[in-house]
């Protein structure tokens, strides 16, 4: 009977070591919609909240990844969320990053927010380019808190 019982006890705790360990790679390889961290510069991500979860990641080699998924709500009637993924380039301004956005199909002045942020954190200058701060420890938008990875 013991000797059963410790068998057992063995095999949970092996098993247990072999699933962390699988989680612990699971999380390094998981993308969730973005690429991994290699050649990350900088990142934001979004904080918990009901509305949406946002991804932002900027490379060494001055490009980024937006990825913006808007949760659905009661309201809407096909019931399904919504995914915004782009790319585009970026460039150096001190402590700010002026991002180009390719050929974006939504309105940066929408997702960039001034009710949300004042000039310190972003500004938008066109329908295809955001200057954001890069000194904050966040960055709002949509109205979610983004902060820095």
């Amino acid at each position: 009977m013991w000797k059963n019982i410790a068998i057992l006890s063995l095999l949970i705790i092996v098993s247990s070591c072999g699933s962390k360990k699988t989680l612990v790679n699971s999380e390094k390889n998981k993308t969730d919609n973005v690429t991994t961290l290699e050649g990350v510069n900088m990142a934001y991500k979004s904080l918990g909240n009901d509305m949406g979860s946002i991804h932002l990641q900027l490379f060494e080699n001055n490009t980024f990844k937006f990825n913006m998924k808007v949760f659905a709500s009661e309201d809407d009637d096909d019931g399904k969320s919504t995914n915004i993924d782009t790319k585009g380039t970026y460039t150096n301004d001190g402590d700010w990053k002026i991002l180009s956005f390719k050929n974006p199909k939504f309105s940066l002045a929408a997702i960039f927010d001034s009710q949300y942020g004042d000039a310190s954190y972003f500004k938008v200058l066109d329908n295809q380019t955001v200057k954001i701060n890069t000194s904050k420890e966040a960055l709002p938008v949509w109205g979610i808190v983004c902060e820095k990875q």
